[in-house]
């Protein structure tokens, strides 16, 4: 939630820096939402898979790693990536309801 606080607050803030130069606030801060989102899912997807099992297996056969697969490691990619695709969540949600309200 603080990810998603600290971006929402910071779209706005830039939507409304930008309406002396004739942009509509709302559709700045739709914009950069949508932007935002985006780019949180798919770092949430490198991030769940960049520590897989089938990553540890390409680069133990591919790359000649010794590096062994670890579920701890796993794990903390899961709830890094968990809380990452939460964030986009919540702001795809709050700009569903901003569409709306329109």
């Amino acid at each position: 939630m603080l990810i998603t606080g600290g971006l929402f607050v910071a779209d706005f803030a830039v939507g409304e820096l930008l309406v002396p130069f004739g942009l509509s606030a709302l559709g700045v801060l739709g914009d950069l939402m949508l932007l935002e989102v985006g780019i949180l899912a798919v770092l949430g997807g490198l991030v769940e898979f960049s520590r897989s099992k089938g990553v540890y297996e390409f680069r133990r056969l591919a790359l000649r790693s010794k590096e062994e697969f670890s579920t701890v490691k796993h794990l903390e990619a899961s709830r890094m990536a968990m809380a990452l695709f939460s964030a986009a969540l919540t702001l795809f949600f709050i700009l569903i309801v901003l569409a709306l309200a329109r």
